[in-house]
């Protein structure tokens, strides 16, 4: 919990300092979820706080950071392991619209410090229409003495209004699944969220990280400024 509360004090001074310039398309976002699930996998057994910068341009071109603390997988074949640090993601891409479908394509590194794990590298392509969209991303992830492994991950979502459901699942390399719905409201121009995920333990990834062993219940807070 400490950790937590020295990179939530971190982001949130740094915001509130006017470190960053004022520039169209600038954004930024801080957070706090009661345990740090991604794609189904447990990052955290604890609160875990996160924030990021994000750039838009007219044109569709994005990049951004975001960071979170991690703790308690490890790497591959590590998994339990005693060990902290903070996950931090860097991406850019390319969003736009044809008439009612979304599209993206893009790029994401997920690197870690503290030992947590390994890196990870993805192309991440995206679709939407209406209330539901695709995403795919095919990426790598660096194994220690060992050959990378390689993976797809596939999630198809719906949302509506304060409702959202997500069902992922993984291939290749890997192999898991997982079912996530949620509800969010507004609270003092913050998002309030609570999800339920229920994964499958009998179809766990690889390498000792696995989706979640039945059901958890998540409860976050976020808040996005325009910079």
């Amino acid at each position: 919990m400490k950790k937590t509360l020295i990179l939530g004090a971190a982001i949130a001074s740094t915001l509130s300092s006017g470190a960053v310039m004022a520039v169209e398309g600038l954004s930024a976002n801080v957070g706090v979820v009661s345990d740090y699930y991604y794609r189904g996998v447990q990052q955290t057994g604890s609160a875990s706080a996160n924030g990021g910068f994000d750039y838009e341009h007219d044109s569709g071109l994005y990049v951004g950071v975001w960071a979170a603390d991690v703790e308690g997988q490890g790497p591959s074949g590590n998994a339990g392991a005693d060990k902290q640090g903070i996950e931090i993601d860097t991406y850019a891409g390319y969003a736009g619209e044809a008439g009612d479908f979304g599209y993206s394509i893009g790029y994401t590194h997920y690197g870690y410090t503290g030992g947590f794990d390994t890196s990870y590298d993805e192309v991440n392509l995206g679709g939407s229409y209406g209330d539901f969209a695709l995403d795919i991303a095919v990426g790598s992830h660096e194994v220690i003495n060992g050959s990378d492994e390689d993976y797809t991950f596939t999630a198809v979502s719906y949302s509506k209004g304060p409702f959202s459901a997500t069902y992922g699942m993984f291939s290749q390399d890997w192999d898991g699944a997982y079912l996530e719905v949620g509800m969010s409201t507004d609270i003092g121009g913050a998002d309030a969220g609570i999800s339920v995920i229920n994964g499958d333990p009998e179809e766990n990834l690889t390498g000792g990280v696995s989706t979640t062993d039945g059901t958890a219940l998540i409860f976050s807070l976020s808040k996005a400024f325009d910079l």
